[in-house]
């Protein structure tokens, strides 16, 4: 994907959990700021120019659906565009600290998945806290990338 259309993407997903209550909605709620914090490691691997920013969607590792011709999107093994998680696929070569830090962030909001989405433990506000602010960490280093405030490779 490209940049513009991740921050779209997190500035929905932000909206969606603002709707939600952390607690009671977790699931539904930590989905979305996890898959918000994919976007801004994504949107600041882009760029940075580490990842290739463009029109491709990630289906699984490796493989993108395209636009064709005919309008449709068709799977293509193409080089790292997108992460599907922090890890998934493993992104070679040098990354920047400050979305090395990104990626710790998101590391820590996936600790909280098994437990509390997979495994059925309730969660508790302190996880709750703990997921809110390694994703808005996540997303205020991005919004300082795009600003220029971050320096780039």
């Amino acid at each position: 994907m490209n940049v513009a259309s991740h921050l779209e993407k997190i500035e929905r997903l932000e909206a969606l959990r603002a709707r939600l209550d952390p607690i009671a909605d977790f699931e539904l709620w930590f989905w979305a700021g996890m898959t918000a914090g994919t976007h801004a490691v994504n949107a600041a691997l882009h760029c940075a120019g580490v990842t290739d920013a463009s029109d491709a969607y990630a289906t699984q590792p490796g493989v993108y659906l395209v636009p064709a011709a005919s309008g449709q999107l068709e799977p293509q093994f193409r080089p790292l565009g997108d992460v599907l998680h922090v890890g998934r696929p493993r992104v070679e070569g040098p990354v920047p600290d400050d979305i090395a830090v990104m990626m710790r962030h998101m590391e820590n909001v996936e600790h909280y998945r098994d437990p509390c989405v997979r495994e059925g433990v309730a969660p508790t506000g302190q996880d709750v806290h703990a997921c809110d602010a390694a994703v808005r960490a996540c997303v205020g280093l991005l919004a300082m990338r795009v600003s220029g405030g971050a320096d780039a490779r």
